[in-house]
């Protein structure tokens, strides 16, 4: 990378016009503090509402909007940035967050810079307080989930690989192809660095806010998803690696869950039997899961 790296940050969106004015807003507020920002690139996929005219309503010369009038899918989308970044450093996230301070992007930038063995890194996404009887359900597991990855190698796992704020050295960026099929780019993003002989860093200091599932059907529509990727990356990378960047200790596990059920007993087992019940879903229908996947609607609002 040069002395001071460039820096492109870039999306997929499909339909986000509830939130990407938002997002942009967030974006243009980062100070540049060891890197220079090039472009902020903004890839409509088929949007069919006014996600386009909501991001050009933004006045700044470095934002760039493509259209497209058809959606081919987030994975066809993600090789488009890829394939086309010039910045030595790719920021790569989604529309319906908010990046919660000035220093996000400058955190993962100092990330990877802080070796040249670092190839990818992740930031730590935290939900809006909840509105809902199941966004409540939800952010007590996400809050669970939270200290999991945290504790788990330090943080530099697998389950920190969150789409939601990703960052890569252009050379592995270059070398990366998202497939077709792909439901978890983030997750087979992850285990690409490592194939290539790279490390992974979690960045907990880089926070972005979202907004949790806030109906069962929107949380069975993106859990099962979720709980599908594991299954379809034992295809692309064999189950010997999937299962050993997912071995978290079972006293680990259980400690981190006990806590949360002994705090709210009916949101924690309430939504340990939704879940239950996505993981059933996904080994049916994970075959049939794709990158055109069905969209959670309650987590773009986050106003």
């Amino acid at each position: 990378m040069n002395t001071i790296p460039t820096v492109t940050i870039a999306l997929s969106a499909y339909n986000e016009a509830e939130n990407i004015g938002r997002f942009l807003q967030s974006v243009l507020e980062q100070k540049e503090n060891g890197f220079i920002l090039e472009k902020i690139l903004v890839i409509s996929d088929g949007s069919d509402d006014s996600t386009i005219s909501v991001a050009k309503s933004i006045s700044s010369p470095k934002i760039e909007v493509r259209e497209y009038p058809v959606r081919a899918g987030k994975s066809a989308r993600l090789n488009e940035i890829y394939d086309s970044l010039t910045s030595d450093i790719l920021v790569q996230s989604d529309a319906d967050i908010t990046f919660a301070h000035p220093g996000v992007v400058a955190a993962m930038v100092a990330a990877l810079s802080s070796g040249e063995s670092v190839g990818m890194c992740g930031g730590r996404p935290q939900p809006l307080p909840a509105q809902t009887w199941t966004e409540k359900a939800v952010n007590l597991s996400t809050r669970a989930y939270d200290r999991l990855r945290e504790t788990f190698r330090g943080g530099n796992n697998v389950l920190s690989a969150d789409g939601r704020l990703l960052a890569f050295r252009r050379d592995l960026v270059k070398n990366l192809h998202i497939p077709e099929d792909m439901i978890t780019n983030d997750m087979f993003a992850y285990f690409s660095c490592l194939k290539a002989g790279r490390e992974y860093r979690f960045v907990p200091e880089a926070v972005v806010h979202f907004r949790s599932p806030q109906t069962l059907r929107d949380q069975i529509r993106q859990n099962t998803r979720f709980v599908a990727g594991p299954l379809r990356m034992e295809k692309y990378f064999g189950d010997e690696i999937v299962a050993r960047e997912r071995s978290i200790p079972f006293s680990l596990f259980a400690r981190t869950a006990l806590r949360e059920f002994f705090s709210h007993p009916i949101l924690a087992s309430y939504i340990f039997a939704v879940n239950l019940y996505c993981r059933a879903k996904a080994k049916m229908t994970e075959s049939q899961l794709s990158a055109k996947w069905q969209m959670a609607l309650s987590t773009k609002k986050l106003q």
